[in-house]
């Protein structure tokens, strides 16, 4: 899971001399409120509510098992229960974990300097290993020397083929948090329960679960109707560009613009309970992304005889105006974080009467949202799903203690609302530095074009260094969702709490953070981003921090639904 911007796909915005509507913004959702009961799916006790109100709100949705699983369902028996899957199942991702396929920023092209991307071979090699049908029966090819790319012809051609993404590299561990880890990063370690490492959780655990589930298929002579590529990238902890990137090209040059029938890849957020509800939150779009380089450049001089305001005492003061003036929340029909807390209200008791009605009119009704972007923006786990976020990183300046500073810098990131754009960004932030340039007498460009003439005070100047727009909002009110979420069902009802009294709800969630997704757009309009898990990555399972790990049931829960989706997908995709 790729947290930080970098040289993704890049729109700049225009040029514009002033650019000067603060746009209102918002973006998606995600929750952290994990499990404790079990729970089935036969009959339904919800709370009561207003039935006129809800009728057509979060529709429950069917749960969706292939064929064979009312024929017979020892295969899925077979991957959840049995001992002997469940020990080779962590003897492949310990494996993978043990080799440190590590990306770090600005790492060179496999072309400059092959000998930076050495464990990659190693870890390719290990794959051909373990899974040796995959090997005889797919058709593998590699993309910009590190890219893998499966294709697993289908018997029907003219059916569009299915896509599944991951990433085959990892973040660095930081030598100075090693002795803070449980065990070796790169041990891969079993406790009987965990799988330690890093990559365990992010994103080996995909990649893995998804070729067993594969060369399960293969080894029961399964073949598919429609086709299914596996695009593995290896640099999408850095955004991407030399992996995703250049496998889109790819893809987009062999099968062309529109022509797979799903993606899914990794995101959204761990299955769990809600007020005695169970909710899954696939992921169906993410915010988007800009990094700005905001500078001053003032006249230098001795320290002995210092201005009012140094130069880095002016830029403090435009960071403080920047922190000062956040972006406003808005929650707008098509964030999905408004979809799911109707869910939340409709089928479980997490709220009280009167912030359920606000939520149920927050659609049309003005003052209910107001109420309920209120409640949101008050729960940390909430706000950013429906503000975008700046957040200043990293500052630059200043050269000997006894000099003023001639010219300072400093670098801001915004996670952008999906009822924003770049354009919009960038119009609040030119908002803020011209207001802080006319109090203190300096000038403003943007991108060197003039916004305010330059002063002999000396002038700020705003540039984009990458940029990114919020992606398209996946569908979810077609057969394409409805196989996709009936799938997770099946595997929550029947596997993870085989004991419910109510459905699992499976309602579409937003990635704060940007996937390799972000380069497969001209693929498909229905990108999935989940990962099945009971834990959240980041809050509980170390992603990109100390002592990364996932359950090794949460492994085979993961194995047994791409199983069945794949084959789910088959019988009800049309």
């Amino acid at each position: 899971m790729s947290i930080d911007l970098s040289e993704k796909r890049t729109t700049r915005p225009s040029r514009l001399p002033w650019l000067k509507s603060i746009t209102l913004v918002s973006a998606l959702l995600v929750t952290t409120l994990f499990f404790s009961d079990k729970c089935s799916h036969l009959q339904m006790s919800y709370p009561s509510i207003e039935a006129d109100i809800t009728t057509n709100i979060c529709p429950i949705g069917q749960t969706i098992r292939p064929s064979s699983f009312y024929k017979d369902n020892s295969s899925v028996e077979y991957i959840i229960h049995s001992p002997d899957y469940r020990a080779e199942s962590v003897a492949k991702l310990s494996g993978a974990v043990k080799i440190p396929t590590v990306v770090h920023d600005h790492m060179p092209t496999p072309e400059e300097d092959p000998s930076a991307w050495s464990e990659f071979p190693k870890f390719h090699a290990y794959l051909e290993k373990e899974f040796p049908l995959i090997h005889e029966k797919l058709v593998l090819e590699k993309v910009n020397s590190y890219g893998l790319v499966y294709t697993w012809k289908g018997s029907n051609e003219s059916l569009k083929p299915i896509l599944i993404a991951g990433h085959q590299d990892v973040v660095p561990v930081e030598e100075s948090t090693k002795k803070d880890w449980l065990y070796e990063p790169f041990e891969g370690y079993f406790d009987g329960t965990n799988i330690w490492g890093r990559g365990s959780s992010d994103d080996k655990s995909m990649g893995i679960g998804t070729l067993q589930a594969i060369e399960k298929l293969l080894c029961e002579d399964f073949v598919p109707e429609r086709g299914i590529v596996l695009a593995f990238g290896f640099d999408e902890e850095v955004s991407g560009p030399m992996g995703a990137a250049s496998i889109s090209k790819f893809l987009e040059e062999r099968y062309g613009i529109d022509s797979f029938h799903v993606l899914i890849d990794e995101g959204g957020t761990a299955i769990g309970t809600i007020g005695g509800g169970v909710f899954a939150q696939p992921s169906v779009g993410e915010k988007g992304s800009i990094s700005l380089r905001i500078s001053l450049t003032t006249p230098g001089g001795h320290s002995s005889v210092p201005p009012e305001h140094t130069n880095i005492g002016l830029i403090s003061k435009l960071i403080s105006y920047i922190e000062d003036h956040p972006f406003s929340p808005i929650l707008g029909p098509e964030n999905p974080t408004l979809n799911f807390i109707q869910c939340v209200a409709k089928y479980s008791d997490e709220y009280p009467k009167s912030l359920k009605r606000d939520i149920f009119a927050a659609t049309y009704d003005k003052v209910a949202n107001s109420k309920v972007l209120k409640y949101l923006t008050g729960i940390k786990a909430y706000k950013f799903l429906v503000t975008t976020s700046q957040a200043v990183d990293i500052i630059q300046g200043g050269v000997k203690v006894n000099a003023l500073p001639e010219y300072v810098s400093f670098d801001i990131n915004h996670r952008i609302s999906i009822e924003s754009s770049v354009n919009a960004t960038i119009d609040k932030i030119l908002d803020d530095v011209t207001t802080v340039a006319e109090e203190y007498g300096l000038g403003a460009y943007f991108e060197d074009q003039e916004l305010k003439s330059k002063t002999t005070l000396g002038f700020f100047n705003v540039s984009v260094l990458a940029s990114l727009e919020p992606a398209k909002i996946s569908p979810m009110d077609d057969q394409t969702w409805f196989t996709f979420a009936g799938s997770i069902k099946h595997i929550i009802e029947d596997y993870i709490y085989p004991n419910m009294t109510q459905p699992a709800i499976v309602s579409g969630s937003l990635n704060t953070g940007n996937t390799d997704t972000a380069w497969y757009w001209s693929l498909t309009d229905h990108i999935y981003r989940f990962k099945l898990s009971t834990m959240h990555g980041i809050l509980e399972g170390g992603t990109h921090s100390v002592n990364e790990h996932t359950t090794i049931d949460n492994q085979l829960y993961l194995i047994a639904f791409m199983y069945e989706y794949i084959k789910s997908i088959q019988e009800y995709d049309g």
